[in-house]
């Protein structure tokens, strides 16, 4: 990746930021940068710290390395910041790894093994988690066993290493132990603390995604068993609303303002599906699909959308679109097919002949099915149309509802 002329040096950095590991389901590549700049910057500082330690009780080889350890830690970092491959984060990070284990490796024969070095053989632990952050799966488990084997064969190699050696002052030993046993904790338990945090709400963010796609007892059965059964409905009622000329307002309109449009409406639409308790079932293009009595049956399905189809015809008349509305009522069936995109659906003749109310009927106004009209006709004021040709269905009786009656109940509410 190519810097530009115009980013900040952090940018530079952030756009470089490409790790495989845990870090990689970080959406923001800056704050990858801090956790490493921090990180590397604390890893040095510490180092030079422990070098400092190691000198004042006279143990120059655990001293001299690590300073050395600091000084790799600071040159990687510089080198970093300075080069432009993509996949310098991991190259970086295998230097700082290889440099880290050896030092521990060092620091604990110099010391005498892991009672004389406070356990300095630890910092393993760190090291792992850290590698579960940048590096791939298969290398942070190869990172992971390296340290455990190693741990065992130092474990044989103890009596040896403490030896070969006169015991360290007691003092360092027990400062070291506090240091490691503190610094484990202190690198490790806020990551794991962020990244459980992390999956909480990725958790959270799938939930709300999924909902918007499915209706909650489905999602909810389809989380439980990992799938869905489609389920027959002896009564439903289903609402088809489509543009009137959507094809040549189009045309006269920008893009960006048709979409906005759209969505403006369709929002609201949305919005007293939500009111009504109906489900959306999908838009496509112009045209705007709800049902009512699914996924959970309801008596009033009729009188809901009824109430709906009349808000929904009086919002879209204060804008510059026009609506055909139909409805119809019947058995019908609803679930989810496939394995990919989910989508709530529904299928039968009552679907079908709903479509043909919208697209037989008259701009601006709702025209419903005989079905539908003996459903709603004690608090709905309804226009009958009478007979019409149908395609698909032949000669159907149809209505037109007009407004809801002062007597209706407030469950269409």
């Amino acid at each position: 990746m190519n810097d530009t002329p115009d980013q900040t040096f952090w940018e530079r950095l952030a756009a470089r930021a490409q790790p495989a590991g845990a870090l990689a389901t970080m959406e923001d590549p800056m704050s990858i940068v801090r956790l490493g700049t921090g990180t590397s910057w604390a890893a040095s500082v510490s180092s030079v710290l422990f070098a400092g330690v190691f000198f004042w009780f006279d143990e120059p080889i655990a001293a001299w390395s690590t300073v050395l350890l600091a000084v790799t830690f600071f040159t990687v970092w510089v080198w970093y910041s300075f080069t432009d491959s993509s996949g310098s984060v991991r190259t970086a990070f295998f230097i700082t790894l290889v440099a880290g284990t050896a030092d521990n490796l060092i620091v604990h024969v110099a010391l005498g093994g892991y009672a004389n070095s406070g356990a300095y053989w630890m910092w393993g632990i760190t090291l792992t988690v850290a590698s579960a952050l940048v590096l791939k799966r298969r290398e942070t488990l190869a990172v992971g066993i390296f340290f455990v084997v190693v741990a065992i064969v130092l474990g044989f190699l103890e009596p040896t290493l403490a030896a070969n050696r006169p015991p360290p002052d007691q003092t360092l030993t027990s400062i070291l132990f506090v240091i490691v046993f503190i610094g484990n904790l202190v690198m490790v338990a806020p990551l794991l603390v962020f990244f459980l945090e992390r999956l909480g709400r990725e958790r959270a963010l799938a939930e709300r995604l999924l909902l918007n796609v499915l209706p909650a007892e489905v999602a909810d059965e389809l989380k439980e068993t990992g799938s869905t059964t489609a389920r027959h409905y002896d009564g439903i009622s289903v609402l088809f609303a489509d543009i009137v000329g959507f094809t040549p307002l189009s045309a006269s309109m920008e893009p960006e303002e048709m979409v906005n449009q759209l969505n403006d409406v369709f929002t609201y639409f949305d919005t007293l599906a939500e009111q009504y308790g109906v489900e959306k079932i999908r838009t496509i293009g112009d045209n705007y699909m709800v049902a009512a009595g699914v996924p959970v049956p309801r008596d009033d399905h009729a009188e809901a959308l009824a109430g709906m189809a009349l808000d929904m015809l009086e919002y879209s008349q204060q804008g510059l679109l026009s609506f055909r509305i139909g409805i119809n009522s019947g058995p019908a069936v609803a679930g989810v097919i496939g394995t990919k995109k989910f989508q709530y659906d529904i299928w039968g003749d009552t679907v079908n002949t709903a479509s043909r109310m919208e697209s037989h009927g008259e701009p601006g106004r709702i025209q419903i099915s005989e079905a539908t009209y003996q459903q709603i006709k004690d608090d709905f004021d309804t226009t009958l149309r009478g007979p019409i040709q149908v395609k698909g269905k032949g000669t159907l009786t149809t209505w037109y509802l007009e407004h809801r009656r002062q007597t209706a109940t407030a469950a269409t509410l």
